[in-house]
């Protein structure tokens, strides 16, 4: 995978606010009161959009090269983000599971202040032979 992505957007300003519109994306889409806001804005929610695909096994869409269909009221823009965090994250992810173990093996713990996350990792490492 690459290690940073360029993607294009539009940006269009009515009533005072900037609206700023990703071309490869269906839902990429963000504002602000200020040109600089609405870049900023843009790249966040560039992030977000790329963190919900690949955490959801999804494959990034190629960058628009053609923009013939840009509307006429618009400028063209680009954010860039680096996709090594953006993944990091999703692989970091807590998810929530639910498990069962003997009521008294439960009361025991709670009395020594175990915490279960901590240990059923520390577990699963062990079981996995992974060191880190």
């Amino acid at each position: 995978m690459k290690n940073r992505v360029i993607y294009p957007y539009t940006i269009s300003i009515e009533d005072d606010i900037y609206y700023v519109n990703f071309l490869d994306f269906d839902n990429c889409f963000t504002d602000g009161d200020s040109l600089e806001e609405a870049m900023i804005n843009a790249k966040d929610v560039l992030e977000g959009t790329l963190f919900v695909l690949l955490k959801n096994n999804q494959e990034l869409p190629s960058p628009t090269v053609e923009f013939s269909s840009v509307p006429e009221n618009t400028r063209l823009a680009y954010a860039d983000v680096w996709i090594d965090p953006i993944v990091e994250k999703v692989q970091i992810q807590s998810v929530k599971k639910t498990l069962t173990i003997p009521k008294w093996l439960n009361d025991e713990s709670e009395k020594q202040g175990i915490n279960f996350s901590t240990v059923l990792q520390a577990a699963l490492r062990e079981e996995l032979g992974i060191t880190h």
